[in-house]
Formats: structure tokens, sequence, C-alpha cells
């Protein structure tokens, strides 16, 4: 293969000649390539030799490699890595690169390990070059999820079970208005209250859900409408249901206060286990519900999810936010702020209307460098947002600086195939410089195309960056 074809089968990986000798340039249009290419444009008549190849990187100024590093990466394809490697569709023979093809298979591998677990190509290179195979493979194996242990562990203890249909009584909100049994006796006096308020206004046909909802109550506060509107929205499984007593009111709300005093005390006893769980808890299931329907769909979805896992034989332990609650609302953070460091993967579910509370669960995983998988409905016109548009859904990890993305679903199956793949450690990516702005790294998720790192061209933002957090 002559130089110009072999300097545009790597433009997609190689940058463009800069000032600079760096790994991400070292096959380009430069000067004083002339060795270089000379040796490339008979590579299959004369393999190319580590030694050779060191000699090269050396006259450019960049540091040689151990023995062990060139087998890792040009001449094996090990299946024990931390994400799954791209075949070699040839023969590797020897103990020399044969071809232009295997050469730039082995330099890709390297540009998306070192840009995955450094967030800087030329910097893991750097690091990794001169390591023994056991060392790599400590480094690596640091990224891997223990696949053998979490298939094969036991079971946890049990959880209590809520009724999809009541899990919405359990909300931060549903807790506020009954959860104390002060509270559970000025609900049932209240709805009493707007049940003579109803007959003194001459209401022929008062429906129990009005009275829920509070529309025969006097002087509501809008932010105590709003609550008990979103609370009891669709409480009753008949929106005409008639109240034709008082009595019969007063029956009515007890029944449902003592519904959510089981549904409450169920959902405390599985926080308590949410918390003996901490130290093996596999995904945090990030979302905000606000009525009945918010918590069946996403009770379905945790139910859809990890019952096709439990369908592979991949059991998870997870946590499940449609039956967990807490006693007070400075309770219920410190938990979820536990939990979401606990876990080893995080799922954000977006809905058409977004809360604080969940985008800081996902801020806090991507800060850690935990995997973050946002499941945006197909039709809701969240996917791209995340994906393309805004910038916060790439963070860096505060402890190591490398700049890690969201992994962006359209539906439960992708979610289900995500975290199979991460599970396995069979994650697959794509290395692309972005379009019309060469040496600017996306590194990309295959299945759902998301940027999961980045690397940047600008030099100044680059310097600022590592000098700032590299001290």
């Amino acid at each position: 293969m002559e130089k110009q074809k072999i300097i545009k089968y790597f433009s997609d990986i190689m940058t463009e000649k800069t000032a600079e000798v760096t790994l991400c340039n070292f096959i380009s249009d430069r000067p004083n390539t002339d060795r270089l290419f000379a040796l490339l444009e008979k590579i299959e008549e004369s393999p190319l030799t580590k030694v050779q190849l060191d000699q090269l990187l050396s006259l450019d100024g960049l540091k040689n490699m151990s023995d062990d590093f060139f087998e890792y990466y040009w001449l094996t394809a090990p299946k024990d890595h931390f994400h799954k490697i791209r075949k070699y569709d040839a023969q590797i023979n020897g103990g020399a690169i044969t071809s232009v093809k295997q050469l730039k298979w082995g330099f890709e591998r390297i540009f998306i390990d070192c840009i995955f677990l450094f967030g800087n190509i030329q910097s893991g290179y750097d690091y990794l070059a001169q390591r023994s195979l056991s060392e790599l493979k400590t480094i690596f194996n640091d990224k891997k999820f223990d696949t053998d242990k979490i298939l094969k562990r036991g079971k946890a203890l049990h959880f209590e079970n809520i009724d999809k249909s009541d899990r919405y009584l359990i909300s931060e909100m549903a807790c506020k208005t009954l959860a104390t049994q002060e509270n559970r006796e000025e609900f049932i006096k209240k709805i009493v209250e707007a049940y003579k308020n109803a007959v003194a206004q001459g209401v022929k046909r008062i429906k129990f859900q009005d009275l829920l909802e509070g529309k025969y109550t006097e002087k509501r506060k809008e932010e105590d409408k709003y609550q008990q509107e979103s609370i009891f929205h669709d409480s009753v499984s008949d929106r005409t249901d008639i109240v034709k007593s008082e009595k019969e009111a007063e029956e009515k709300a007890r029944e449902l206060a003592d519904r959510f005093l089981d549904a409450h005390a169920k959902a405390t006893q599985n926080t308590s286990l949410y918390l003996s769980l901490c130290n093996d808890l596999d995904v945090y299931v990030a979302t905000s519900m606000r009525n009945k329907k918010d918590f069946m769909e996403m009770a379905n979805f945790c139910d859809e999810i990890f019952g096709s896992l439990e369908n592979k034989k991949i059991k998870l332990r997870y946590f499940d936010p449609t039956i967990s609650a807490a006693d007070s609302h400075e309770d219920k953070g410190l938990i979820e702020c536990l939990m979401v460091k606990s876990a080893r993967i995080l799922v954000y579910s977006a809905g058409l209307k977004d809360s604080y509370g969940k985008d800081a669960e996902a801020a806090m995983a991507l800060s850690m460098g935990k995997p973050t998988i946002f499941f945006c409905k197909e039709k809701n016109g969240k996917a791209k947002f995340y994906k393309d548009v805004h910038p916060l859904s790439r963070l860096v990890n505060f402890q190591t600086g490398v700049a890690g993305g969201v992994i962006v679903c359209q539906s439960t199956d992708e979610v289900v195939q995500i975290l199979t793949r991460l599970i396995k450690n069979e994650m697959q990516y794509t290395l692309e410089q972005k379009e019309k702005n060469p040496g600017f790294y996306l590194l990309k998720e295959k299945l759902t195309g998301s940027v999961v790192r980045v690397q940047t061209n600008n030099k100044l933002l680059t310097s600022a960056f590592w000098n700032n957090y590299i001290k």
C-alpha cells in the first residue's frame, strides 16, 4: 500500500500533522516520515517487528513499549478484557505485524482503552506502554464486573410485596399527608368536612374522587391543592364512585388510610433491606413519580427490565423506588445518595417532566465514573436532547478527570442489552473524530451510538484541565 493510501486508511483515527508529534498523528502526512512509510509500504513482505516499531516511536520522541504491551495489542485478542475487542479478521502470524490492517487494529485498540481509562490517548499510552502483562491485567480487571460472582451468588432476603395499585401511597407527598396517626385522623376529618361542604353546597352526586382531590375543601393553599390532586389522582378504580352519606365518606377515607399504613410499613421494611444490601447492589433506578400512573409505569418498567434479565439467568440486585419509603425527606435523601454510591450502575428513566432529584442522582453516578443508562421513550423526544444536545450529559469523574457520558436507550430491549453487556464485560465501543474537527475524539457505545468518552483538541482547555486535575 502506498503512502497516501496508508495515510487515508488511518485518517479516521489519526489526526493531521501538527507541530508536536504524538501517538495520535504518528501515521500522518508530517515531515521526516520516509523511514516509517518505507517500512509500511513493504510490511507484507517484511513484517514490522516490535524493535522496529519501538525505534520509530523513539525517533519521534515517543515512549517505547514493553514486549507484553506489544503482544497484547498487536498479536492477541484477549477474551477477558474489560470490554469486547473487535475481532481481527485475518490470521496473526508470528511475532510481528504483517499488514497495515493489523497495525491499525492495534492502534485503534490502544486509543479506545486509553481514552476510556484515562480520558486522554497520549497520557494513557505513556502510562500503559511499559507495563508488564500482569500490570496491564491488574489495570483492566479493575474496570471489569465480576460476572461469575454476580451470576452464581445466592439469594438475598425477600422484599415485602406491595400491590402495584397501592405503591403510589408511599410517595413522599402521601407520607406527608398520612404518615403519622395524627395526620391520618386529620385526613379522615378533612374528607368528612369536604362531604359536609358538598352537601351544604347542594351537590346531589358527591364523588369520592372529588373529596380526595379537595374539590370541596375550604381555604386550600395552591401547594396543598397540587399535592392532594397529585397523590390521589385516580386513587379509586371508579372515578364516578358516589358517596351517599357522611358515614360512608368516613369509612372510605379510613379504608384508604389503612391501605397507606400497610403499604408504608412494607416500604420502610424494604428500605431496611436495601440498606443491608448496600455492599451487593448492582443497579440503582432513578426516576421521579408524582402520581399513581407514574408509580404503575415505573413498577412495570422494573419488572420488564429485570424480569427479562432474569430470563437470561442474570439476576441483578436493584433498588426499586416504587417499593421503598423513608420516615422523613431528609432520611430519603441520605438513603438515595447511599444507594447511588453503592450501586455499580445507574438507570435513569426520563419522563415528560423530570425532576432535580433524579437529575442529581444521575450527576452523582456520572461524577463517580459509574455506567449511567438513560431510558428515553421513543416518542418523548428526549433521546436526541441527551445524546447530542445537553452538554452535561457528559460529566467529569471527580477522582480521575475522565469525562464520561450517558448511554441513551430508546427501548427497554436496548436497556436489557446494555445491562447484559456491562455485566458480562461485553460492551462494544467505536472511536470517531468529530466531523470537521480532527483531533477531537468521541468514543461511542456501539449499540446506541451514545458518546461515553471525549477528548477535546482545544490545547488551552486540555492544558488547563489536566494541570488542575493532576497536581
